[in-house]
C-alpha cells in the first residue's frame, strides 16, 4: 500500500490506491478538511447512500502504532463534498477536483514523488499534533462558554 499525503495551505488527505489502482481518500482527513465533527455520522450516511454494509480500511503507522482509518472511494469522495454545508467545502472541493484528482489521472500522484516511509511518520506526526492543539483549542472555547 503506497501512502501518499496530498498537503495545500491547512488541507491535508492521506490517499492509497486499491487493488485496481483507484484513490482510496481517508474519512477522517476528508471530515477534517470539511469541518464535519463526526465522522461517524458521514460513515453511516455513505453506507445507507451507496446500500453498502461496510466500508474500505487502510492501516497506516501513525507514530504511535499502527491504526486502521475508513477510505472512501471517488465517488463517496464526491457524496461527502457535495452534501457539506461547510464554509471549507468549496475551497476543498476545489482543490481536489482542480488539482488532485487530474493529477492523480495524469500522473498516478499528485506532482510530487510519494513519500519515504520515514516521511510520511513525521507528517502523520505533525498532522497528530495539529489535531491535538485544534481539539484543546475546542475544549477551552466550550468551557468558556458554559
Amino acid at each position: 500500500m503506497n501512502l501518499e499525503i496530498f498537503k495545500k495551505d491547512n488541507l491535508a488527505v492521506r490517499v492509497i490506491k486499491d487493488e485496481n489502482n483507484e484513490p482510496l481518500f481517508c474519512l477522517s482527513d476528508v471530515c477534517k478538511a470539511l469541518e464535519l465533527t463526526n465522522p461517524s455520522m458521514v460513515k453511516d450516511a455513505i453506507l445507507k447512500e451507496f446500500e453498502l454494509s461496510k466500508l474500505n480500511l487502510g492501516s497506516f503507522d501513525t507514530g504511535f502504532g499502527v491504526k486502521e482509518f475508513i477510505m472512501i472511494d471517488e465517488a463517496q469522495l464526491y457524496y461527502v463534498m457535495n452534501n457539506s454545508r461547510s464554509k471549507n467545502a468549496k475551497p476543498f472541493r476545489m482543490w481536489v477536483n482542480k488539482e488532485v484528482l487530474p493529477s492523480i489521472r495524469k500522473n498516478g500522484n499528485y506532482g510530487f514523488k510519494p513519500l519515504t516511509h520515514k516521511e510520511a511518520l513525521l507528517l502523520g506526526l505533525e498532522l497528530l499534533e495539529k489535531n491535538e492543539k485544534l481539539e484543546l483549542e475546542n475544549k477551552s472555547l466550550k468551557e468558556k462558554e458554559l
